[in-house]
């Protein structure tokens, strides 16, 4: 489902938010008043939007069937490098970034449907460009205040405010390759691919999807978004690791539970490890395992070439096994990391032998049978 289905179609409104981080700093109104509070609030926002718009920029998609589409992106250097998040599939698509009132046809870094981000370059323009910073090594906590900066619609750039309220990797079914942040503001089409920008002034995630039934928007964290530039330069794709081990959880998500190990697939580092199908995991590379959640962050930040410890409990006893990352093959079968915890929808979905195939890699939002 193209990601336009999910937008909300009216101008961004504020409001909530604002009065949620209202009654957030109740205890201060004797001090300053409700409506310098409100003022104060106006003010950061505008301020931090000022800084920071002129590195925000409109991306135009023209794609080769002879429509176009148009998102927002924001520069990450100096040397004209931007990240966005295209909605729609951009086989022959050709990039186009407003940047200084004037169209410039960009050079595509690489494009990584999985994650929903695309690294493109303006090699024409006036230099330096300005540029924002990535928040990295900072954690972002639930009730953080975020201000988004996107061009919704055909207007022009305009701030958002929000509170980060929530941390998923799974929504309605689906789960995203890592998690991503829910922040409690709308977002009007045009403005996926925006930052946003904590009180610092760096980003801490870009705009990735938008829940119309919700009124909320997903984020991806600036930490996943550095991965995904840093092996767009270097390699020109994500290479994404993977060791071949499928996982699914013993109870609710949301529930105490134990993440199981469910497949095992060959020709991948773990044949012949001594692994096996039942093995309860505990922790992947020092990070400690208590949900799906937890595996596919983990699986997302391993690099390819790396060595990983990995912990799992069997008849009550600890085990250790290293494992060498390898990279995820674009054919690999839907499913390989998360598979459901229904055993009828197992038996069903996974008695088949490894397939493989030509088809193209999964969207950016996929299903807790695909492969991540």
């Amino acid at each position: 489902m193209k990601r336009w289905l999910l937008f909300k179609d009216s101008i961004v409104e504020a409001s909530s938010a604002c009065l949620f981080f209202f009654f957030l700093v109740l205890g201060r109104l004797p001090l300053i008043g409700a409506e310098s509070l409100f003022d104060t609030i106006g003010r950061e926002v505008n301020k931090i939007f000022e800084q920071n718009k002129n590195a925000v920029v409109r991306v135009r998609i023209e794609h080769r069937n002879g429509g176009e589409s148009f998102c927002s992106g924001f520069f990450i250097n100096s040397e004209g490098v931007l990240v966005t998040a295209p909605d729609c599939q951009l086989t022959d698509s050709l990039f186009y970034v407003d940047y200084n009132a004037q169209w410039h046809l960009a050079k595509v870094l690489g494009i990584d449907e999985r994650s929903g981000v695309a690294v493109l370059q303006v090699e024409e323009g006036s230099k330096p460009f300005p540029f924002l910073k990535l928040a990295y090594g900072q954690e972002v906590l639930t009730g953080t205040p975020v201000v988004g900066i996107g061009y919704p619609y055909k207007l022009p750039a305009c701030p958002s405010f929000g509170l980060v309220v929530g941390k998923d990797c799974e929504y309605l079914n689906h789960f995203f390759p890592t998690t991503h942040y829910r922040i409690n503001t709308r977002v009007n089409p045009g403005q996926i691919g925006g930052p946003i920008i904590n009180s610092r002034g760096l980003v801490v995630g870009m705009i990735t999807m938008s829940v119309k039934e919700e009124e909320w928007s997903y984020a991806l964290p600036s930490k996943a978004i550095r991965k995904v530039v840093d092996d767009t330069t270097r390699y020109g794709k994500v290479r994404y690791g993977w060791v071949g081990v499928a996982v699914t959880k013993i109870g609710r998500e949301e529930a105490a539970g134990q993440v199981v190990v469910a497949r095992l697939f060959p020709n991948t580092p773990v044949s012949g490890s001594g692994l096996r199908e039942g093995d309860i995991v505990v922790s992947i590379n020092g990070k400690k395992i208590t949900s799906l959640a937890d595996v596919m962050d983990a699986s997302f930040f391993v690099s390819v070439g790396q060595k990983i410890p990995v912990k799992v409990l069997r008849d009550g006893k600890p085990i250790q096994f290293e494992f060498l990352v390898g990279e995820r093959p674009i054919d690999a079968p839907s499913g390989s990391t998360i598979l459901p915890n229904n055993p009828e929808e197992l038996k069903k979905n996974w008695s088949q032998s490894l397939p493989v195939s030509s088809s193209p890699m999964t969207a950016p939002v996929e299903k807790t049978n695909n492969t991540h």
